[in-house]
């Protein structure tokens, strides 16, 4: 008899604790909140409403292609990039962070199909992760998006309809890159390098050396790290072997430019003068481009390159 008291307390223990598990489990409310903030049927989606107080961009599907505001073709990357996260976004934590937690949103998220909000939520960048606030709800999230460990969810789910466009070539924040090496027709190749700190180093190839940074003026060098945000090409121009082969035998090769970000991205660019509409002479708005192994030659305006090309005697400081 003693024997089955002693279970029945020990089977009533268990059951209470189980229940006590089950509604005191800190973790139940975050798998619960993950559930509200996860896109579910995508494929059913054909409109998405990306807003801050900077840039609004509206992404239309017609069919199985996405369009910016109904008109433009959008990139079909940054487009599948944005579902796939928000498909698989889920909750690190609840944020405890401390100030006007209005004031720690800054872009809302909308996900529609055809009239009818399918999900909403507000976000703003926290490193690798986002803080997110569920539409309707006031408590903030951590979230991020397991398996993607320093992949940058703020410009995936950017507002800014330059994300979304096509011939998108780089697209580098300046706090994402890590150097800068120019190499012009007959000149000396140079490399910027920028830590983790902010300061920027100078070396000098062949031979390798070390620029003493008293002799570099400090903000030129940084606005050329934020040159690289979207840059685009104009067209495809047949063969890049050709391009190379032609424009080394004709002496149009300008400059070869290579930008390497934190987390391994790379772009190196062979440029090269386009020869004008009448065969004579370089076309003045355009280059012609050979972008790291892709097979196509790549026709892009000058005017995003003429600021990346510059000599090194451009970025030393004046004498005092």
């Amino acid at each position: 008899m003693r024997y089955r008291r002693h279970i029945g307390i020990i089977t009533s223990l268990l059951l209470l604790a189980a229940i006590l598990l089950l509604f005191a489990d800190p973790w139940s409310t975050l798998r619960r909140e993950s559930r509200r903030i996860v896109l579910r049927e995508g494929e059913r989606i054909d409109r998405i409403v990306l807003a801050d107080r900077y840039d609004t961009t509206l992404l239309v599907r017609r069919d199985t292609a996405w369009l910016i505001a109904g008109e433009e073709t959008a990139s079909r990357v940054a487009v599948e990039n944005l579902l796939f996260a928000a498909e698989r976004l889920q909750i690190s934590s609840v944020y405890s962070g401390s100030g006007d937690r209005d004031g720690e949103v800054c872009r809302s998220v909308r996900f529609c199909n055809g009239e009818r909000t399918v999900l909403q939520y507000d976000i703003a960048a926290r490193g690798d992760h986002l803080l997110l606030r569920p539409g309707g709800g006031g408590q903030l999230y951590l979230v991020s998006l397991p398996g993607y460990a320093g992949l940058d969810l703020d410009r995936v789910f950017s507002s800014a309809a330059d994300h979304y466009r096509e011939h998108l070539l780089i697209d580098l924040l300046p706090s994402d890159i890590l150097c800068v090496e120019v190499e012009r027709r007959g000149e000396r190749p140079f490399r910027f390098t920028m830590d983790e700190q902010g300061d920027v180093g100078c070396t000098l190839g062949d031979p390798d050396s070390t620029l003493s940074p008293g002799l570099l003026d400090d903000l030129p060098i940084r606005l050329l790290f934020s040159y690289f945000t979207s840059i685009r090409y104009e067209e495809k121009a047949g063969s890049a072997s050709a391009a190379m082969a032609a424009g080394m035998d004709q002496g149009r090769w300008l400059a070869r430019l290579c930008v390497e970000s934190r987390q391994g991205e790379k772009h190196t660019l062979q440029i090269f003068s386009l020869p004008a509409g009448n065969g004579e002479g370089a076309d003045m708005f355009r280059a012609l481009v050979v972008h790291n192994n892709d097979p196509d030659a790549l026709v892009v305006k000058y005017i995003y390159l003429d600021v990346l090309m510059r000599s090194l005697s451009h970025y030393f400081a004046e004498e005092g």
